[in-house]
């Protein structure tokens, strides 16, 4: 069978996506083998069956070097160097290879070595609109040094390195094919961040986290200005002031330039007893605060990076049975609305009118809440998505 190479610039472990897709290659009989970093001489867990080579460095060496990506090439050179050499070590005949801005080292190790190795690229995002909605890339100097705008034109050429492309969604999917007539319709195929039922399924419940008597609005993920966060604490102060009976619960990681002022807000006189915030928690663990939450929260600022695909939390929210309110980006409204398991806002007034009413009605999210579960097990615990990543390499090895 064959060996697979997979890149990617992050850890790997807590990369939910890539995770994903390894099992099922695995599952298929692929010989799986990974490039990823480690970061600050932290040690990883093995993942079975997976041969991992890692690039040590400082988490904040990799931000310094990617951040002046498009202004002094390193992060391509340092990548291009070890790609070709973990290509020879573990004799790869297909690369797999994550973010649109990895193609090019990947594609450079592939000539440099006169090789013919397929690469697969796997678009987690819009970048070239994702980068610049960063906090890191505003400002007259910052923008200067990390010129995002270049990849509004570097993206055709990044793109033409791949011989196959995989997306988040199908109107990402279409967006692409109108735009670049080089990508055949046959070549391009839309994976969606879909949770793995069967792990979710083995999560318990941690009786010791008790829910609170006031309805539990939840956020997860990333928390960011970019990600509707402060949005999110606006409308609540109002609810607050409507007297609603509610409290709201963040979970996940601050990004650095939005860290002064999350931290300001939540721990201010109005919100410091109504808010709470827990940094990290593992997956497993997700299950349960799920279950303590009257209601889940998605946020996003509509963008075309946010419209390239559907969150991967909607699908965790689904799971849990409960209502969802989304900010009006297109895949996830138009999910949400078609499963009638939420309700989605345009403005933040509406997004005031979505909380007030499910906070008020708990018939109705129990009736949403029922049927995003169900939904999800109706239309995504099967093998189609499986099977379509899975025909994309059949495509790749006898093309």
């Amino acid at each position: 069978m064959q060996n697979i190479g997979i890149i990617v610039d992050n850890d790997l472990n807590s990369d939910i996506r890539v995770r994903k897709e390894i099992e099922i290659l695995l599952k298929n009989g692929f010989n799986i083998y990974v490039l990823c970093f480690a970061f600050d001489g932290k040690t990883y867990p093995p993942i079975e069956d997976v041969t991992i080579s890692r690039i040590e460095i400082k988490k904040r060496t990799k931000d310094i070097l990617f951040f002046l990506f498009n202004r002094f090439p390193l992060y391509e050179w340092l990548w291009k160097k070890k790609v070709e050499k973990f290509i020879v070590s573990n004799a790869i005949d297909i690369l797999h290879v994550h973010d649109l801005y990895m193609s090019k080292s990947v594609h450079l190790a592939i000539k440099s070595l006169k090789k013919e190795i397929p690469l697969i690229l796997d678009l987690h995002e819009n970048f070239p609109f994702a980068i610049q909605s960063y906090n890191w890339t505003t400002g007259k100097l910052r923008s200067f040094l990390s010129n995002p705008k270049a990849w509004l034109k570097k993206e055709a050429r990044y793109l033409s390195y791949a011989s196959k492309l995989i997306v988040l969604s199908e109107s990402f999917k279409q967006d692409l094919l109108e735009r670049y007539k080089f990508i055949a319709k046959n070549d391009i195929i839309a994976f969606p961040n879909v949770i793995d039922f069967r792990q979710f399924e083995k999560f318990k419940v941690d009786p010791k986290v008790e829910k609170s008597e006031k309805v539990t609005l939840m956020y997860f993920g990333g928390v960011a200005e970019r990600r509707g966060i402060f949005d999110t604490i606006e409308v609540f102060k109002q609810g607050l002031d409507r007297k609603l009976n509610m409290e709201l619960l963040i979970i996940g990681p601050i990004d650095k330039a939005d860290k002064k002022r999350f931290l300001h807000e939540i721990n201010s006189a109005k919100l410091k007893d109504n808010v709470k915030h827990i940094p990290w928690i593992n997956l497993s663990e997700l299950v349960t605060y799920m279950s303590i939450s009257d209601i889940l929260l998605s946020p996003l600022i509509k963008n075309k990076q946010h419209e390239s695909g559907v969150a991967n939390k909607i699908f965790q929210y689904m799971y849990a049975g409960k209502p969802i309110i989304v900010s009006d980006c297109k895949p996830q409204k138009e999910l949400i609305e078609s499963f009638n398991c939420g309700l989605s806002y345009a403005t933040k007034e509406e997004f005031l009118d979505c909380i007030t009413i499910l906070v008020e009605n708990k018939d109705l999210r129990e009736t949403l809440g029922k049927n995003g579960f169900e939904k999800l097990y109706e239309n995504f615990d099967n093998k189609d998505y499986e099977n379509i990543l899975v025909s994309l390499y059949k495509r790749v090895s006898y093309s």
